[in-house]
């Protein structure tokens, strides 16, 4: 049976675990306590794992390692997987500039002096990566923002109000 994604996706999707589990637990012969005492979760939490009601996955993997249950079967459920929302357009639009800044302006010693958003704009544009009139500096210094936040560029000294951008070592 196929389940599409909906907001109640991850509920079904722990009952499916739990009631798995709770058979290959029986199958092999173990008890509650059993369980308990190789995971180390207490009475209510293996029940609850077996019921789809534990909220947490550290409880759902600690189960799963101890009855010997590959991680790799997990799709067996037949769940359609997916994000509850979608990104939009315009958001998808943006992984794909971030996936370019990082592969051709981030992986490259392009940054090793620093660059400002404009210099990164103009070497994409140079590279054919990007349509330099439907690409904004705007967009592109809203994807640096977002890769300083992940550590994977800081921002060097300040050239006037500009940031200058370099790789995070």
């Amino acid at each position: 049976m196929d389940i599409d994604f909906n907001n109640t996706t991850a509920t079904l999707y722990r009952k499916k675990l739990g009631e798995t589990l709770r058979k290959i637990r029986i199958k092999k012969g173990y008890s509650i306590p059993d369980i308990i005492y190789m995971t180390g979760l207490s009475k209510s939490t293996v029940t609850k794992v077996e019921s789809g009601d534990a909220k947490t996955i550290d409880s759902y993997i600690n189960y799963s390692v101890s009855v010997e249950y590959p991680f790799a079967t997990f799709n067996d459920f037949n769940i359609k997987l997916g994000p509850i929302t979608k990104l939009s357009s315009k958001m998808l639009e943006a992984t794909k500039l971030t996936a370019k800044i990082k592969q051709y302006i981030i992986e490259g010693n392009f940054l090793k002096n620093g660059k400002t958003v404009a210099d990164i704009r103009d070497e994409l544009a140079r590279l054919k990566m990007i349509n330099a009139t439907q690409v904004s500096s705007s967009n592109i210094a809203g994807v640096m923002r977002n890769l300083v936040s992940d550590n994977i560029v800081k921002v060097g000294e300040k050239d006037g109000r500009k940031n200058v951008y370099m790789r995070a070592e």
